[in-house]
């Protein structure tokens, strides 16, 4: 039976002298090395004891074992590579399995909104697991034999942790449309600024004042006082416009310092989505990140959260009618359309009573004001289109 042998080292000046007390031990040296002070022996693993029990003047340090020993020692030695090493393994094959981000490509918002809703009830989603190819062309028929009014075709496309979802949404041409008849009229009260027609007879000219309900451009064209040709108008009509906000402003107003104190926590991101690791500690406090790690659509971030304390502060009569302004602009805004523009202000009145500032602002607009409005009529006289 092989007996397990091991390698140990010992600092010695005097070869002979530390080799006599170990012969004197009656321990197995199967072979020696010398190197500067050192000594190294090959002896059994059992000896071992005795010479760490007896020898206590010197130091013996294992170098080498064989067999299960050897492993074991070589383990030991590297257990943090090695368990590195088993979670960059764990961590790559939980990675590459996962859903990191799902591109949904198709121009129209809906589509791309029932899409999504469709793949979440399937459980296909940012962070979940991915589906066989199987599994997914089975989605894909259930979710087209689920909307064949609204989807003509659907693929998957994988792309290592992305999943592509290419849909053609099926066109059902409405006919209706097409004979339809229309006026452009006012939605609000206003002076014409300007006109930009496509199509329809105009009945209006710049700085002319128009009332809520007026009709602007006409899908009836008439000459010489006969309707001649049917359409639906198009095109955009401005006009000025005015608005008046009232807004009252605490003159005393609460703000957020920095107290120098600060934390760090770490937040991962995937897709947009941002979710932090720890729960913060101060009750107020800014942000700072700065990102560490970055992979596809994923991201690591160290978060600097620096503590900020609330003091109560006091605005002068100026600043609170700026602020004022501001805030019934905003509000203002709130009701106006994306081709919309303020393009002047003024401040009607203005008081100060106790802690708070009111004041009614006159605001002037550039609107668009006109929109569609279908009109019944009868087109089968003759010559008529």
């Amino acid at each position: 039976m092989n007996k397990k042998t091991i390698w140990v080292k010992a600092k010695c000046s005097n070869y002979y002298h530390f080799l006599s007390k170990v012969q004197y031990l009656n321990v197995n040296i199967l072979e020696i090395k010398y190197e500067d002070n050192y000594i190294y022996l090959k002896t059994l693993a059992e000896d071992i004891s005795k010479l760490q029990k007896y020898l206590v003047s010197y130091k013996f340090e294992i170098i080498k074992t064989n067999g299960l020993s050897n492993c074991l020692n070589k383990v030991r030695k590297n257990y943090i590579f090695l368990v590195s090493l088993l979670i960059g393994i764990v961590l790559f094959y939980f990675l590459s399995h996962l859903v990191i981000k799902i591109n949904i490509v198709h121009e129209n918002a809906e589509i791309r909104s029932l899409i999504k809703e469709e793949l979440d009830s399937y459980g296909i989603k940012v962070l979940s697991f991915k589906k066989s190819y199987k599994e997914l062309n089975s989605v894909r028929e259930e979710i087209l034999d689920k909307y064949p009014d609204k989807l003509d075709w659907m693929e998957f496309v994988v792309d290592g942790m992305i999943i592509n979802v290419r849909v053609e949404e099926r066109i059902i041409t409405d006919t209706s449309k097409d004979d339809k008849v229309c006026n452009l009229i006012a939605t609000k009260s206003g002076v014409i600024n300007d006109i930009l027609v496509n199509e329809g007879e105009v009945l209006v000219n710049i700085n002319d004042y128009v009332r809520e309900g007026d009709t602007l451009v006409s899908g009836i064209i008439k000459y010489n006082e006969e309707d001649k040709r049917y359409t639906c108008a198009s095109g955009k009509i401005y006009a000025t416009t005015w608005y008046t906000a009232d807004v009252s402003i605490p003159l005393e107003y609460k703000n957020y310092v920095q107290t120098g104190k600060k934390k760090y926590n770490l937040i991962w991101e995937v897709d947009g989505n941002k979710k932090r690791i720890l729960r913060s500690r101060f009750s107020n406090y800014d942000s700072k990140l700065k990102n560490i790690f970055h992979i596809f659509d994923f991201n690591l971030y160290l978060e600097t959260e620096l503590e900020t304390e609330e003091i109560v502060q006091t605005y002068t009569e100026d600043e609170a009618l700026e602020v004022g302004i501001s805030k019934a602009i905003s509000n203002t805004q709130l009701s106006l359309g994306e081709f919309d523009e303020i393009i002047d202000k003024k401040v009607l009145k203005k008081s100060v009573n106790n802690s708070t500032m009111d004041i009614e602002v006159f605001i002037i607009v550039k609107q668009l004001i006109s929109t569609e409005d279908i009109i019944d009529v009868e087109k089968n006289k003759e010559g008529i289109d």
